[in-house]
């Protein structure tokens, strides 16, 4: 770069001991002084029209921020949409696995209830206990006496639905 030159884009090697000679004569650039807008101009440019390249450059940097700027919000705008309809899908298999916990929890209770009553009905049997047929016949007794915890969970399953015959 030239010592009084404003040219920061120069690319020669300068002699520092002619520096005089060079700095001034060998620059053929200029800085524009149409507006003072400090545009450094090729050499020798006459018609100084460094303030309309400007301008369009201006231009066609607001245009692209314009189109960027839309393209942003678009983008934006599908995001949020996506997100809202991931959100309403997720609030929706939510609400389907609370149903069905709720579904299994309540037949793990009525199960437990059916275990228990049976385990009620086996220890009768072993203690001699009545329970099981209240007033009903001898022969009716001896059945139940002889059929198995698992001939009477089997029955229970069978009468609830949850086994095919």
């Amino acid at each position: 770069m030239c010592a009084d030159c404003v040219n920061v884009a120069r690319q020669e090697v300068l002699n520092f001991g002619a520096m005089d000679s060079q700095t001034k004569q060998d620059c053929h650039r200029c800085v524009c002084e149409k507006v003072l807008c400090g545009v450094v101009l090729p050499p020798r440019q006459g018609n100084h029209c460094c303030l309309e390249a400007v301008r369009a450059h201006v231009n066609n940097v607001e245009r692209r921020s314009a189109t960027l700027q839309h393209e942003s919000r678009m983008a934006r705008l599908r995001w949020v949409r996506r997100e809202r309809s991931l959100l309403a899908q997720v609030a929706s298999l939510q609400g389907e696995a609370q149903l069905a916990a709720l579904k299994y929890q309540q037949n793990l209770h009525r199960y437990m209830l059916n275990i228990h009553s049976i385990a009620d009905q086996v220890i009768g049997i072993y203690k001699g206990d009545k329970r099981i047929s209240g007033e009903a016949e001898p022969e009716e007794q001896d059945e139940a006496k002889s059929k198995g915890i698992w001939c009477q969970l089997l029955d229970m399953f069978l009468q609830e639905g949850l086994l095919d015959e």
